[in-house]
């Protein structure tokens, strides 16, 4: 009797325990704000990637590093004269530089790319779900037309079997949702706890006013690879330059007059591959404007025949299987323009990266 009463109260003190946990639990989160959500916008992602990038913060050091080496090289240049050296340590300078803008380039276009693929993302989910509530609705009619004998009982499998797709779609679409928003995180260097909302620009389709021959020209102006290319074929032009002389070897000679030959071969590669790009760049923004073009009519036509076909099934004058399909092809429609619009952002602002700007 004792050890039972021993445990009577033992459960009672735990009970207790319990009881005021749970009650301090409450108070704390009462007591404790919640997680400041931020709003990203285009303009905003680009901001917090400019400062938390990983990739970014790692080339301002490597700059920094070179910034060090060449303040060393001019100290060491009192002592013992090196044009040669120097000006290594200062091409070794200004190529950090150009990495760390191009870089730069790369994680804005990372980030634009991560952007409007959230974007995508969320307005896909949008249509799965607007999806998901009409296969409902139809479910429940086609359902009450069979009790009253005006569908079959293969109609409504179909009609379940829809059901079961578009929640399928659904659950997807959800995935790609969190998944693009993570890579968003990602890009702008945010840890993946971070609440965030993806804001959409006021503007998804911006055109771009340049003529090929303005893009191919501002490509191979504006090309990081190039400029670096030809600051390496200034410095094997200046070492074979500075071995002319009696007291140089005809091998150490040679040796420079080839790196200064393959120095000028790589930069003639570099600007055929600049080249082209500027070329491929320019036609797959075309195509992806006249894709837009294309999924905004398939989307109308797609709106019009789910229209028709729904006010002739409610009519009596189609059978559900037709009102099936049309839901699918407009759903297909809806889709496809997301897309496009995607796959136009994304070839605009590579070929914006491509130029600079």
């Amino acid at each position: 009797m004792k050890t039972a009463a021993n445990g009577r109260k033992a459960a009672a003190v735990w009970v207790c325990l319990a009881v005021a946990t749970l009650l301090h639990a409450s108070v704390w989160a009462e007591e404790t704000p919640a997680a400041e959500v931020i709003a990203i916008t285009m303009d905003k992602a680009i901001e917090v990637a400019y400062d938390s990038n990983l990739a970014l913060r790692m080339a301002r050091l490597e700059l920094d590093h070179a910034e060090k080496q060449l303040v060393k090289a001019q100290a060491d240049a009192a002592l013992a004269p090196s044009p040669v050296g120097l000006r290594q340590a200062e091409v070794a300078v200004e190529t950090q530089k150009l990495l760390l803008e191009q870089t730069r380039r790369q994680v804005d276009l990372q980030v634009r790319s991560a952007y409007y693929a959230a974007i995508s993302k969320t307005q896909q989910r949008a249509i799965a779900e607007k999806n998901l509530d009409q296969v409902q609705e139809q479910l429940m009619i086609i359902t009450a037309k069979q009790d009253e004998g005006l569908a079959t009982k293969l109609d409504v499998v179909n009609s379940e079997k829809g059901l079961l797709q578009a929640q399928g779609s659904l659950d997807s679409a959800l995935a790609e949702e969190e998944l693009a928003v993570l890579e968003l995180k990602r890009v702008m260097g945010l840890p993946y706890t971070d609440k965030i909302s993806v804001e959409p620009s006021d503007t998804l389709i911006e055109s771009v006013e340049l003529l090929p021959e303005q893009v191919v020209e501002k490509v191979l102006t504006n090309s990081l690879d190039l400029m670096r290319l030809q600051w390496a074929l200034e410095i094997s032009q200046m070492q074979e330059e500075s071995a002319r002389n009696e007291y140089t070897a005809p091998l150490i000679k040679d040796i420079y007059a080839n790196r200064r030959m393959k120095a000028e071969l790589d930069l003639k590669e570099a600007t055929r591959n600049t080249y082209l790009q500027a070329k491929q760049a320019w036609n797959s923004l075309r195509q992806a404007e006249f894709h837009v073009e294309l999924s905004e009519k398939e989307l109308e036509a797609a709106e019009e025949n789910y229209r028709i076909t729904k006010v002739r099934f409610d009519g009596g004058l189609e059978i559900p299987n037709n009102l099936l399909r049309a839901q699918i092809s407009l759903t297909s429609a809806q889709h496809g323009l997301v897309n496009a619009i995607f796959e136009y952002n994304l070839a605009r602002i590579r070929l914006l990266n491509l130029i600079g700007e």
